[in-house]
């Protein structure tokens, strides 16, 4: 038996810190009657939260979008400083090896648009490129990309998926949602692969998270996790969402895992399966979300990924498996069919199994009744506010922009609602999305639907214990209290004395998990 007594620590207590004062660890759990004896370390009159927990996110794709050209906003301005980056990675590469960029968004480019495969095409006429749109809902590509893959001007839109194309009928390049399974982009090096999973580990211990939903998890992916787990390399609790069916480029593992027999709850602490993960339409800011009405500038309501003979009989499928289900839905028609679909399972076992609906942007009233009848959660993207609400605005006008995220509406309804970031789609610090959550504010300083702010306690909340909930696990996770996990980060800062935009920039200096140091700030 180990036991830490932590000193001088000013502890969360829901709304505010304490005073100054000690709390103990044993065997990684928080204790009220500690070993008088026990080590101590003295926290110098820091402020103690728990651990956050990233209730929907992809550490692998952040993994390997930390390895590619970074095209966020921050790195990239236009579409010409797309192409100098592009440019620059050609002159550094052989012929016929792939040129990866990652987190453009045409909102915050100078252009007001992507690039195009034309554009691509001038500074890599023999290197295929492949560059993903910050949604991960798209990419866009060049001649070489299409030609390496076989894709001709006359190939067809798959369904749920579209190749898009010019007043002329000619490829632009942009090709979105189950369009992009035809790209035969290669797989990454194991090296590479190593590297993407320790970068998105710093990367989350960093922002103080110690516990993430993944929700594409993949066969490499458990493989890794695995391999860390048992190595004593995982620094942070992983709760895989199984990929279910092969879509946007990615493998399904539905049929494996029920063929393994592999259920709902199989792993351990630090490791532990929770269901599967349905796609059923695709971005707001990219036009293929299933909203119900026109996108501003696009005669066009998004696409929906499934038809209903296709979707119903997989979920009910995973469900006589011992799965649980999340089911992405963003526009008000994907909710729509996934409320239709759940009606046709078990009342039991829908209203029982904490199922989640995820994104969940714009539910409407009748929606959101039936969430709440149903006990579903409302996995909300609330940092979307934040980082892509401009893309919101400019896809769907304020009015209905404002509607998306209705995090206080959520709370007085009663339906539980985490944050999330959907990190690399955003900046995975959690404090973005309770800067969203509170202030409503975009990046350009809009504030988009006042009326659906919530406090600070209730949006750390929202990453902290309503996330554990997620995962049946509220009494073990994102709380501070005797017999619950000891992971905890440790703030320099009161965050109830900052102003709100000074959130955005706030890191811990040390994390633990279960009494272990994992991170500290150098």
């Amino acid at each position: 038996m180990s036991t830490l007594i932590f000193t001088n620590a000013r502890v969360f207590e829901g709304s505010g810190f304490s005073a100054p004062q000690s709390f103990a660890v044993t065997d990684g759990k928080i204790v009220s009657e500690p070993d008088p004896q026990a080590r101590r370390i003295d926290l110098g009159g820091h402020f103690v939260m728990p651990g956050f927990i990233e209730s929907h996110a992809h550490p692998e794709m952040l993994g390997k979008a930390l390895l590619n050209l970074d095209l966020r906003p921050q790195a990239v301005s236009s579409v010409d400083d797309i192409l100098d980056k592009i440019a620059l990675a050609v002159a550094n590469a052989k012929p016929g090896v792939w040129i990866r960029g990652s987190g453009w968004d045409e909102t915050y480019l100078s252009d007001g648009r992507g690039p195009t495969k034309a554009e691509l095409d001038v500074v890599a006429p023999r290197n295929p490129v492949v560059l993903t749109r910050t949604c991960t809902h798209m990419f866009v590509v060049n001649s070489e990309a299409l030609t390496t893959s076989g894709i001709s001007c006359d190939v067809e839109d798959p369904q749920g998926g579209r190749f898009v194309r010019d007043g002329l009928g000619a490829l632009t390049g942009l090709i979105q949602e189950a369009a992009m399974d035809q790209v035969q982009v290669p797989n990454y090096a194991d090296h590479e692969e190593e590297q993407a999973f320790r970068l998105a580990q710093e990367a989350f211990v960093g922002w103080g998270v110690t516990t993430v939903h993944d929700l594409s998890a993949s066969a490499a992916g458990m493989r890794r996790y695995s391999q860390a787990e048992r190595s004593g390399k995982l620094k942070m609790r992983v709760r895989p969402w199984l990929w279910a069916l092969s879509q946007s480029a990615m493998k399904g593992l539905l049929d494996s895992a029920l063929g393994a027999g592999i259920s709902s709850g199989f792993g351990n602490d630090m490791l532990r399966i929770q269901g599967v993960k349905f796609t059923l339409d695709g971005s707001v800011g990219g036009r293929t979300a299933a909203v119900c009405c026109s996108f501003e500038d696009l005669d066009d309501c998004g696409l929906l990924y499934l038809a209903d003979n296709d979707f119903i009989p997989e979920l009910k499928r995973a469900v006589e498996g011992g799965l649980r289900l999340a089911i992405h839905g963003i526009g008000e028609r994907a909710i729509e069919q996934a409320l239709d679909a759940l009606d046709q399972l078990d009342k039991n076992f829908v209203t029982n199994q904490r199922i989640r609906l995820e994104h969940c942007a714009l539910p409407t009233h009748g929606q959101l009744e039936r969430i709440r009848d149903n006990n579903i959660i409302a996995a909300s993207s609330i940092g979307f506010i934040h980082h892509l609400g401009d893309s919101y605005i400019k896809a769907l006008g304020f009015d209905r922009a404002s509607r998306a995220y209705p995090q206080r509406t959520f709370q007085e309804w009663g339906i539980c609602a985490p944050g999330n970031s959907d990190s690399p789609v955003t900046d995975g610090n959690p404090w973005g999305g309770i800067y969203s959550a509170v202030t409503r504010t975009t990046k350009s300083g809009v504030v988009l639907g006042e009326e659906e702010s919530i406090s600070l306690s209730a949006a750390i909340r929202a990453y902290t214990n309503d996330a554990a909930y997620t995962s049946f696990e509220e009494h073990e996770i994102g709380v501070l209290s005797p017999g619950a996990c000891a992971d905890i980060q440790v703030l320099d800062q009161n965050p109830y004395e900052m102003e709100p935009s000074e959130w955005l920039n706030l890191t811990p200096t040390a994390v633990y998990l279960g009494g272990q140091l994992v991170y500290e700030r150098s």
